[in-house]
């Protein structure tokens, strides 16, 4: 489906971890992909973590090895196996059912760097300093206008065009998208210093009567220092305090500056909420920050972004690249948005908590952090929603309850290549039919040139699977549709209906 009139198949505006792994998804579809920044490269960022999800979605596409390298060669020790939620800890990762029950620490930047050397690997084609100011749709495709470095206006024409390009996002207001909510009522610091860490153990959290405070390493020799003031943070102002302000603010919330004589950065930041009232108009998709806008409550703004991504890239390159029907396209926006609604509702949770500080709230602090979060099914069900690992995708009501939901990390047969998932299986972007009765499956024959058959060493007992016998697995992990019966007793057409183009 290439055509002579299209300079891409995909033009994507912004290189941010969103736009990076919608063109990842694209390219590997087979769509020609473009994305145009108008930055000159990967900046310092508030995201610092990467969660069991998004190491999922990595694992799926071979790259996740990547991104632990990195984060092992910045940090030293990147894994925090507790988290927090409204700012209280320990929320404990080792209750998900999941090959990575951790969060890894690594700066945003990191995450840039790493997700463009593959774009580029796979063919992408990041082109910096690119200003987008208009952009026009019809039926057949998008003409996207922008200058480089300020010079004279040049344009591309596409047949999809993904905004990407963060809260201020022009796509977004040229494609006519709304975007409401407040502005920051309530606002927090970060002080980068340039100190190794002074603990024992990566995340550290509290909360007291003058506020609330955590700690983290970003890199060797910068940690990061967060701070919510009790006595500040309702002041209504937006730029960030002077250092001496800042140290000031830390020795009245976390008792002491820890002897910080040289800052890196520092930055405030607010509860501002926005979010789109869609994800779509026509040819027009946005994903990340250009769809909401909130507090970074337990970091979990940056996961959802690249989970946006992820759904959507996908897709997209199938289309564009003519393997699937364009009516796919319009599962994005009925998938991803209530997710974000509810990720947002998350965020009002927690922080409806971790900006009071009165003798009442901390007490109701103190009994959750103490009584119930140390229980495993309360930590479960928080960390599996700030992970992502809860999300159900529409599902009809007889389905089976895995049918929506992304299939776990069960091992396969061994096929002589040594020990793998079903995570493994989808490096190249491809469907799955899984057979999980044992069976040999050497005689199925797949449906589709883009469908790859496998099967399980032995039964399953994963409790979601009970039951279950035969699965049909999109590419990015979510299961389309299930059978109590293993693939020897014949899969039916409307299991991969819709799927694939012809």
């Amino acid at each position: 489906m290439v055509g002579t009139s299209y300079d891409a198949d995909i033009v994507i505006v912004g290189a941010g971890p969103s736009g990076l792994v919608a063109a990842l998804e694209g390219l590997l579809a087979g769509a020609r992909v473009v994305n145009l920044e108008k930055r000159d490269g990967p900046t310092w960022s508030r995201a610092g973590t990467l969660y069991p999800r998004v190491l999922e979605i990595f694992r799926s596409r071979g790259i996740v090895d990547r991104f632990l390298d990195r984060a092992h060669a910045v940090q030293g020790d990147p894994i925090s196996r507790f988290g927090v939620w409204a700012g209280m800890e320990p929320l404990q990762y080792r209750y998900l059912d999941t090959p990575y029950p951790y969060v890894v620490m690594m700066p945003q930047i990191e995450t840039e760097k790493v997700l463009a050397d593959c774009v580029l690997e796979r063919g992408g084609d990041i082109r910096l300093r690119h200003d987008v100011f208009d952009l026009v749709q019809d039926g057949d495709g998008v003409t996207v206008r922008f200058r480089v470095d300020g010079g004279a206006e040049q344009s591309l024409r596409a047949r999809y065009v993904v905004g990407a390009d963060g809260k201020q996002s022009v796509v977004r207001r040229l494609a006519g998208i709304g975007f409401e909510g407040h502005d920051a009522r309530r606002t927090a610091i970060n002080v980068d210093a340039n100190i190794d860490l002074p603990f024992d153990h990566v995340t550290n959290a509290f909360f007291n009567d003058a506020g609330w405070g955590m700690a983290y390493p970003l890199r060797r020799g910068l940690s990061r220092f967060v701070v919510i003031d009790r006595q500040t943070m309702d002041d209504g102002r937006i730029d960030p305090p002077d250092a001496e302000s800042a140290l000031a603010m830390l020795r009245r919330v976390h008792g002491t500056d820890y002897g910080i004589a040289s800052i890196h950065q520092i930055t405030r930041f607010g509860d501002a909420t926005y979010c789109a009232d869609r994800l779509r108009n026509g040819r027009v998709f946005i994903v990340g920050e250009s769809v909401r806008v909130h507090y970074p409550a337990s970091g979990i703004g940056m996961q959802f972004c690249i989970q946006d991504a992820f759904n959507l890239g996908w897709k997209l390159g199938r289309v564009a690249a003519g393997h699937s029907p364009a009516a796919l396209l319009d599962s994005y926006e009925e998938e991803r948005l209530p997710e974000v609604r509810r990720m947002l509702d998350m965020v009002r949770q927690q922080t409806a908590i971790q900006f009071r500080f009165d003798a009442e709230t901390n007490a109701l602090k103190t009994y959750f952090r103490e009584r119930l979060l140390p229980l495993p099914d309360v930590n479960r069900s928080l960390a599996e929603d700030l992970s992502g690992l809860a999300v159900r995708y529409e599902a009809a009501p007889d389905a089976a309850p895995v049918v929506g939901r992304r299939l776990p990390a069960i091992a396969v047969a061994d096929d002589g290549t040594g020990p793998r998932t079903a995570l493994d299986l989808a490096c190249d972007g491809a469907f799955l039919l899984l057979d999980l009765t044992g069976a040999d499956v050497s005689a199925v024959a797949a449906p589709n040139p883009h469908v790859r058959v496998a099967g399980t060493a032995g039964p399953t007992r994963h409790p979601e699977l009970a039951g279950v016998g035969a699965v049909f697995v999109r590419p990015d992990g979510h299961v389309a549709w299930a059978s109590a019966s293993g693939l020897a007793a014949g899969v039916p057409d409307e299991a991969w209906s819709g799927w694939f183009a012809g």
